[in-house]
């Protein structure tokens, strides 16, 4: 459960970082803009210098669908990688997650090595996740972000490409806020 008052926090820290970026309260954000200014780097598997093709194969094909992204931590600053393999929206919205954590000050709820010495990166602990999840989705897709899709009539399609989100999180975010209701799409759905 969410503490109280942390969903107006992350639509106030969502303004103020579209503003320090001169950007407007209802414009999209990219995760690798704002990487910068939380002092993160953002990768991909891609990146890594010296990965192995059979290595990169399996990150992308063969477990492509097995993870999104994660972040490590080398020395005072935040390494995110992703995987490329997946759809630009679910980029962007797995990178906000990771920066959400940074932003949010969360350290990893435990991390091991194997026995040939590879890092296994583990969780957050799951209050860190939810919290990571309304900023990131905050981010995403702030409350006047919302209003604005409604009031230009903009399809869930082209909302989706204007501010590079997957379709389940422009839902979550209509259904989480209630902008719908609030606008009356609630109501006129149900007639």
């Amino acid at each position: 459960m969410l503490r109280r008052g942390f969903k107006s926090q992350c639509e106030r820290r969502s303004a103020e970082i579209r503003k320090s970026l001169g950007l407007a309260h209802d414009d999209p954000l990219n995760g690798v803009n704002l990487a910068q200014q939380v002092g993160a780097t953002v990768w991909n598997e891609r990146d890594i210098e010296g990965l192995p093709a059979a290595d990169l194969r399996q990150l992308t094909i063969v477990d492509g669908q097995s993870w999104s992204a994660f972040t490590i931590r080398i020395a005072t600053r935040h390494l995110v990688l992703f995987n490329s393999s997946q759809s630009a929206p679910r980029i962007n919205s797995v990178i906000m997650h990771e920066l959400a954590h940074i932003a949010l000050g969360h350290e990893l709820h435990s991390a091991s090595l194997s026995e040939d010495g590879h890092l296994i990166p583990s969780n957050y602990n799951q209050d860190q996740e939810d919290e990571a999840d309304w900023l990131g989705g905050t981010l995403l897709l702030p409350r006047p972000a919302l209003l604005r899709i409604r009031r230009e009539g903009l399809s869930n399609a082209a909302a989706m490409d204007l501010f590079q989100a997957s379709e389940e999180m422009l839902k979550w975010r209509f259904r989480m806020t209630g902008v719908d209701y609030q606008m009356g799409y609630g109501r006129k759905a149900a007639v």
